[in-house]
């Protein structure tokens, strides 16, 4: 693979590590407000996750759910593996 295809199939992956966390508001399994994030893309971690989770409930918060693993991402033909982290959240 030449440089030039090489930075074309990482490109798009940098643009999802910078990608925002969009806290997906729904009712959670004790009838109060709850929240779901997708911290996914190169470079990210359940951290980022947690970050936002505070900045979301700032007086705390319980997690209901978390899932971590890898997904596949079409690239140039093959597949790169990518991480992909989920949690939900309560605030107290």
């Amino acid at each position: 693979m030449n440089i030039k295809k090489a930075f074309l199939a990482v490109v798009p992956l940098l643009f999802t590590a910078c990608a925002a966390i969009e806290p997906q508001q729904f009712v959670g399994p004790n009838g109060k407000t709850a929240y779901s994030m997708r911290c996914s893309g190169m470079g990210r971690t359940l951290d980022a996750c947690y970050r936002k989770a505070g900045e979301v409930c700032s007086s705390g918060y319980i997690i209901i759910d978390r899932a971590s693993g890898t997904v596949g991402v079409p690239m140039n033909g093959g597949t790169m593996m990518a991480p992909q982290h989920n949690i939900a959240i309560e605030c107290k």
